[in-house]
């Protein structure tokens, strides 16, 4: 995503490739993404669940998890963020938690809590609008569905544009909480409602047209309505097993024409890509696949066949299935939920690959209760690139879920930093933000004698812009309004080292 960003960038501005290459050597940080050991399904040997040992987790506390090697750190806090009854938690499995360039994280209710995505430190509130979901091409951008509008949300300011009111309507409703838009931000699902009665509509966000819609009236359980990520199928759930016209899943061209019947069980799942490309349902199987020894299937929505991915002796029963890394197609990440007393993958997260193969990546137990309810669901969801998971968990301890909600705790799988000679700090050090941002960037240096000693600012042609000495300071603000919206880069010595990131202005 940083890199489409990049392009448009360079276009609207007609650079000559050689400001590309400039960029890139000013580039000092990147890191590799690395991801847990590949193993097949069929050699593992699961064992019983043990539930965690020691006090409950603090705000902001990390450690190292057994199974990966992760570290996992304890990221909301109902007495920190000043609330009593808001769900300091996120929202769904299925609803992507990080921006588009992983600066921001989001949490549900409304307002929403909006965390730094790289030191997870809350930030502010924010009223996002109804189901608001984070663009996938603008990171300061959330789009929603107030009453009858379809809006686009600035986060950074509070506030929203309406870009179409759908005036046919009482009120639209994004796809029923459990609709995305396509990857390019260009289509997206919606729901018209009169009463009783619905229509299906696929919305043109770019050219700001109805493509097509389809009248279903009051007929049939609407589970939820989407379209595809990359955006060629529109997709209905019933909640009605079986083949009806308003049971199963059924996936149309975007007009509505050709309408196509997927499966017969709709279960917990995720609109995702398969390994070779292909738009894809994912979700845990129903009895009928009980009986072919197989626990989560891959569906392609041209209709063109479906994939039996977890196969293993006494299978895995119940929970939620995330396919929002849209920077890294052809996986689908897992939080099983069933039962402390079943051995396969009890409370467990893990990543499975989206072919024949049975091949998974094994993370973390998230040592989750849902005995209290749907509310203490993990339901894990993966940042873009795969290498965070963000999830709820009480923790199996009884005085948290005693709450309606947990709290949301992220993984973060060990990432193998890649930089020039001077580049010598450990990246966690120095934390840039908002990233993207309108005018000002704050910059903060942590641990212990850590402090700043000068600060240089580059834009994408290599010309110096700031160069400043500063006096061992801690934390420090940099004005940006009088620069053209684009992308920069910042250099900061830290005791004499400097570390290189980009920030984007819009």
């Amino acid at each position: 995503m940083k890199k489409i960003l990049l392009n448009k960038f360079l276009l609207n501005r007609n650079l000559a490739k050689a400001s590309l290459f400039t960029f890139l050597a000013f580039n000092a940080n990147v890191n590799a993404q690395n991801y847990p050991e590949r193993v097949l399904l069929s050699t593992v040997n699961y064992e019983s669940y043990e539930a965690p040992t020691g006090q409950f987790p603090e705000y902001l506390e990390s450690f190292t998890e057994d199974l990966s090697g992760s570290t996992i750190t304890r990221i909301s806090d109902k007495n920190v963020f000043g609330t009593s009854s808001i769900r300091v938690r996120h929202n769904y499995a299925k609803d992507q938690t990080w921006n588009s360039d992983g600066s921001l994280i989001k949490l549900a209710g409304y307002p929403a809590a909006i965390l730094d995505g790289e030191t997870f430190d809350f930030l502010y509130w924010r009223d996002i609008p109804s189901y608001g979901r984070w663009a996938n091409t603008e990171p300061n951008y959330m789009y929603g569905t107030p009453g009858n509008q379809f809006v686009k949300f600035n986060v950074l300011n509070n506030t929203k544009v309406t870009l179409k009111t759908f005036s046919n309507y009482s009120s639209i409703d994004f796809g029923f909480g459990e609709g995305n838009q396509s990857n390019d931000d260009k289509y997206v699902g919606l729901i018209g409602k009169n009463g009783s009665e619905r229509t299906l509509i696929v919305y043109d966000i770019e050219t700001n047209q109805v493509v097509g819609t389809k009248y279903i009236g009051s007929s049939g359980d609407l589970d939820w309505f989407s379209v595809s990520q990359l955006g060629n199928f529109a997709v209905v759930s019933w909640r009605t097993d079986g083949s009806g016209p308003t049971a199963g899943l059924k996936s149309y061209s975007l007009n509505f024409d050709n309408e196509r019947h997927i499966n017969d069980v709709t279960t917990h799942g995720d609109l995702g890509i398969d390994a070779d490309g292909n738009d894809v349902m994912v979700a845990y199987e129903g009895p009928s696949g009980w009986d072919n020894d197989s626990y989560v299937f891959s569906a392609r929505l041209d209709g063109q066949g479906k994939t039996a991915l977890f196969q293993y002796p006494g299978g895995i029963w119940g929970g939620h299935i995330s396919c929002r890394n849209t920077d890294r197609p052809g996986w689908a990440y897992v939080s099983e939920q069933c039962c402390t007393s079943h051995d396969v993958a009890s409370r467990e997260i893990f990543a499975i690959k989206l072919d024949n193969s049975g091949i998974i990546e094994r993370y973390a137990k998230h040592h989750n209760d849902v005995a209290p309810g749907n509310g203490h669901s993990a339901m894990a969801v993966p940042n873009r690139n795969g290498t965070k998971i963000l999830f709820a968990s009480n923790w199996d301890e009884s005085s948290i879920m005693a709450d309606p909600n947990p709290p949301a705790w992220i993984l973060e799988f060990p990432q193998t930093q890649l930089g020039v000679e001077e580049n010598q700090i450990e990246d966690n050090t120095l934390t840039v933000y908002p990233n993207p941002t309108e005018n000002t960037v704050n910059i903060k240096v942590t641990g212990q004698n850590n402090s700043i000693t000068a600060i240089q600012l580059h834009d994408i042609l290599g010309r110096s812009l700031v160069n400043n000495v500063v006096n061992n300071e801690n934390t420090l603000s940099l004005d940006l309004s009088s620069y053209p919206k684009g992308v920069y880069l910042l250099s900061v010595n830290i005791n004499g080292k400097k570390q290189t990131k980009k920030i984007i202005r819009n």
